[in-house]
């Protein structure tokens, strides 16, 4: 549906939202988070967002005309949810805090029950820790780049850190110490990534899973997103073209086995692997259960609007 056709939407931009998950009890951003979100969400205004709709800002009183439109968020987190009724808004129907906490942590994909588990065909694999001793003999085993370590919930480039084989320094041990705190540790050896791919999508309540095209994405040496591209006809081989829809459909079938309705995307990449000639294919990195830097244009021209009917009341 082009912008033209719909009547304006009132959105929270809340790239925060994998903070407020990983958070035990209320959240309450802190000022440099503020700041953080604050500057990223104008890259998103007027690519996923539209002309005339309204983007609430946390620092800034809602204005009178978000009464009663439809109200969508990156993420709709309680606190989310809870900035769009105060404006007045109708949020329109989500998934329950709970399940955004379950799809969104880095286990959802990881391990040997995972998603990514029958995708990787040989490339590497992705380890769960739930104690230091598990974590410290992961990352004791040998590895010529090293270890890569997540925490549960992560968002543009924070939450990981890169450990070399061994026992780790002091200050890799007091981190790994503090991020178990916030839940199970997720594994995997630091690889050198030659091509970043991302696709986006849609998953409906009945399962049905809406594909984009293959992207290119670009993000910096610790992560964190920097610029998408569409990629052109041929850009792409047909074997990874069909590995990372594989892929999509099988993170979305497994979002909607997990109740998870809405916006999603998956990162993947090609990487070298020592002592081998070329690269290869990591077809499943991460999925984002929510919206995404890439959405917008992954999704431009397939003629899927964002379902935007309110929530029943009381639900």
């Amino acid at each position: 549906m082009s912008p033209e056709d719909r009547e304006p939407r009132v959105w929270v931009l809340n790239l925060d939202a994998e903070y407020e998950l990983e958070t035990r009890g209320r959240y309450q951003p802190t000022r440099h988070v503020r700041a953080l979100v604050a500057r990223e969400r104008e890259r998103l205004i007027g690519s996923l967002t539209a002309p005339g709709d309204i983007v609430l800002k946390g620092d800034e009183p809602p204005p009178d005309d978000a009464r009663g439109l439809p109200g969508l968020a990156w993420s709709p987190t309680p606190r989310a949810l809870a900035s769009l009724e105060a404006a007045g808004a109708l949020p329109v129907d989500a998934p329950s805090a709970d399940i955004l906490r379950n799809v969104n942590a880095r286990t959802f994909v990881a391990g040997e029950d995972g998603v990514r588990a029958p995708l990787v065909c040989g490339s590497f694999e992705k380890r769960i820790a739930a104690t230091l001793d598990e974590v410290l003999a992961l990352v004791a085993r040998p590895a010529d780049d090293g270890w890569l370590v997540r925490r549960t919930f992560g968002v543009a480039g924070r939450g990981r850190r890169r450990l070399y084989a061994g026992a780790p320094t002091d200050a890799g041990h007091a981190w790994l110490v503090a991020s178990l705190r916030l839940g199970p540790l997720v594994i995997e050896p630091f690889v050198r990534v030659t091509r970043e791919y991302t696709r986006s999508g849609w998953v409906d309540r009945d399962g049905e899973v809406v594909i984009s095209a293959p992207c290119f994405q670009q993000t910096t040496d610790a992560g964190a997103w920097t610029r998408t591209e569409r990629a052109a006809r041929g850009e792409v081989s047909r074997e990874d073209d069909a590995r990372l829809a594989e892929a999509f459909e099988s993170a979305g079938r497994a979002l909607a086995r997990a109740g998870y309705f809405g916006p999603f995307g998956i990162d993947a990449f090609r990487h070298r692997v020592p002592g081998r000639a070329g690269d290869v294919l990591n077809p499943l990195s991460e999925i984002n259960a929510r919206f995404t830097m890439d959405w917008a244009t992954g999704m431009a021209g397939l003629g899927k609007g964002i379902p935007c009917a309110p929530a029943p009341l009381g639900t």
